[in-house]
């Protein structure tokens, strides 16, 4: 079993009230609705996050698409195309 650690925390009352609420209707201790609050806000801080992944899966999908579409329907612009966005992410990259 994982080894667990007491924290002690204290939270404005208005949120101490909706956390025991959260909980309840999750039928959880609130102990394990703010466990599970704080994993999930390090997944987003981190980038790691399900619906951070989902994002990134998607997005790179939707980029394979429109690739497969411009190579097989419009194949004299794909170079063009591929040299642009190359061009606009050194852009991007000498900007930041």
């Amino acid at each position: 079993m994982t080894e667990t650690v007491l924290i002690t925390l204290r939270l404005p009352q208005p949120l101490a009230d909706a956390a025991q609420a959260a909980a309840t209707t999750q039928n959880i201790s609130r102990s394990n609705l703010l466990r599970i609050a704080l994993e999930q806000f390090l997944g987003v801080m981190s980038g790691t996050s399900e619906a951070d992944r989902r994002r990134q899966f998607s997005a790179e999908y939707l980029f394979l698409v429109a690739d497969l579409i411009v190579q097989r329907q419009y194949p004299d612009a794909h170079s063009a195309l591929i040299t642009e966005a190359e061009r606009r992410m050194e852009a991007l990259c000498a900007a930041s």
